[in-house]
């Protein structure tokens, strides 16, 4: 598989990803307004995170290749985007999270 990059998603998104569901699925926090991860098309898929390379010049992730133990890093979260999401188009305001492109 080729890297094709960071991508930016919703919480829903991401959620969707991790454990097939999120909060909008079962109407707790109203529908969703765009269907989760559906710009995600084959033959491209997404995994959790962003590569080590990706993250910031000072984060230890970077610095060492890998996140050291009880270490949190801040380089995967955007705590307030007004950017689309990139898993599903929802233009919703609110927490943006990394996640890796793939091409098969």
């Amino acid at each position: 598989m080729e890297n094709y990059g960071t991508i930016w998603v919703c919480v829903d998104c991401l959620m969707h990803h991790a454990n097939g569901e999120c909060g909008s699925c079962n109407g707790l926090y109203g529908p969703h307004d765009e269907e989760p991860l559906s710009a995600i098309e084959a033959p491209y898929t997404v995994a959790m995170g962003m590569a080590y390379e990706e993250h910031a010049e000072d984060c230890e992730t970077r610095i060492q290749g890998g996140a050291p133990d009880n270490y949190e890093c801040d380089c995967e979260t955007n705590t307030y985007s007004t950017s689309q999401c990139e898993g599903c188009g929802s233009w919703l305001h609110g927490e943006r999270h990394a996640m890796t492109l793939f091409k098969d």
